[in-house]
């Protein structure tokens, strides 16, 4: 039996904008199981931030969760109020953001920002409010050689502009960190970040998952990441799940025209007489979706079939695909 900490089923988040509604996660269904780590992949504008920004319950107005339940331990979070969401973000479930130079303030120190959310959060710290933020600043200097900032005694004090690129995400990791979360979303963790500093940061996700037992959502456009960090992975196309399931057979077997399409992008250094099949067209535009196939447009292979509303169908066990002709020779 599958034990799962976070279950999102039917989901529906729109915008209500000047030009009309627009549906930006349009029945997501996904779970992911504790203690593992699943990768959330697909072009700008496909879902992926809007679908853990509404389990997080940022999706602020015009944006609202039109349908669908989104449950977290077993506790459904769609509905709940804004005191007991505030209580859950950071302590049980936490979320990195893309950018950690905007995402930090830059009028705080490190130290102040990783102590706010430990302050707020941690049950564990007693005494007056002068001791509580003394045991939360030794905390704060704990996370900060936890996730490997040099000096951190002496870097506590120090402003965000002050850090490098990759040593802001690791700040902002070991913000999410604090309260030891059970679920880390990790939101394009490696964002502007050099090929060296992405591999630092994507194994220091990983060994603190070890520690801590820790579930782990990668949400990054990079399916090598993916290949090499996560357990199972989703697809997601113009606000839709159109491919989930186990890493190694989603990568080695791709079903969906719209995922051999994106393996089918990535150039080779193994081969370098391999020419780069780039996915032609662009994503439709949210407001103005299709309710045929949303990726019949540009798949090559698309067939009068393809015109009416596809559902997911299995594959094999825990793997499931959005096509009615999965797994046909010739890409996307």
């Amino acid at each position: 039996m599958r034990d799962e900490i976070l279950q999102i089923d039917e989901l529906k988040t729109c915008f209500d904008t000047r030009d009309g509604l627009v549906t930006a996660v349009d029945g997501v269904t996904l779970a992911v199981e504790r203690g593992t780590t699943l990768g959330v992949v697909g072009e700008s504008g496909s879902g992926k931030s809007v679908t853990f920004s509404s389990v997080m319950g940022l999706v602020k107005k015009p944006g609202f969760i039109a349908e669908g339940s989104i449950r977290f331990n077993g506790r459904e979070l769609v509905g709940l109020d804004r005191k007991d969401l505030q209580r859950l973000r950071g302590k049980d479930i936490a979320m990195t953001m893309q950018d950690a130079l905007t995402a930090l303030n830059p009028a705080y120190t490190v130290s102040e920002q990783i102590v706010e959310v430990l302050l707020a959060h941690d049950d564990s710290l007693t005494g007056s409010r002068r001791a509580k933020r003394k045991q939360a600043l030794d905390q704060a200097l704990d996370m900060m050689r936890l996730v490997g900032i040099p000096s951190a005694e002496t870097r506590l004090h120090d402003y965000p502009h002050q850090f490098s690129g990759g040593m802001r995400q690791r700040i902002m990791i070991a913000i999410a960190l604090a309260c030891r979360p059970k679920l880390l979303i990790a939101d394009e963790p490696t964002t502007a970040l050099d090929v060296t500093i992405q591999a630092q940061v994507l194994e220091l996700i990983a060994d603190i998952q070890r520690k801590l037992q820790m579930s782990v959502v990668l949400i990054t456009h990079d399916l090598g990441v993916v290949a090499e960090y996560c357990d199972n992975v989703v697809v997601m196309y113009a606000g839709q799940v159109i491919e989930q399931g186990p890493t190694r057979d989603v990568i080695n077997r791709p079903q969906h025209p719209y995922t051999q399409g994106l393996l089918g992008s990535i150039p080779r250094l193994s081969d370098l007489s391999r020419k780069i099949d780039p996915i032609r067209g662009t994503v439709p535009e949210l407001k103005n979706l299709p309710t045929i196939c949303r990726f019949m447009e540009r798949c090559k292979r698309a067939h009068s079939s393809c015109r009416s509303r596809i559902a997911m169908q299995s594959v094999e066990a825990d793997w499931l695909v959005r096509c009615i002709s999965p797994g046909e020779e010739g890409k996307a």
